[in-house]
């Protein structure tokens, strides 16, 4: 099953937050870092029913799930998202040391 990937605004500010955080660090790492994430993206779109329950969901009333991915320096970042049949909802983005997400960060 192919899935249809949308990014809620709380997802998109928190892209947009930590590539402007990694660019003022380096360029290249921003760019490898927004590398990561698509890929991330791309295995959504074919396998995100086997990604496992997010830390978060035991706090919620939904299915809650994550997907790690990880910059080439190994910091490993989450998105927690929700599949509603074919369509998958990326909710957040978590970065390293982050704590996790309460519910009304969610944003849904």
């Amino acid at each position: 099953m192919t899935f249809h990937i949308h990014e809620l605004r709380r997802a998109q500010a928190d892209i947009t937050n930590i590539a402007h955080w990694l660019v003022e660090r380096s360029t290249q790492g921003a760019k490898a870092w927004l590398d990561a994430y698509d890929e991330m993206v791309g295995r959504l779109k074919h396998q995100a029913d086997s990604c496992g329950a997010a830390m978060e969901h035991e706090s919620f009333d939904l299915d809650i799930r994550q997907s790690l991915f990880k910059t080439r320096r190994g910091r490993v970042y989450r998105a927690l998202f929700l599949i509603e049949g074919p369509d998958v909802y990326i909710l957040r983005i978590r970065g390293p040391g982050q704590a996790p997400v309460e519910p009304d960060q969610l944003g849904i």
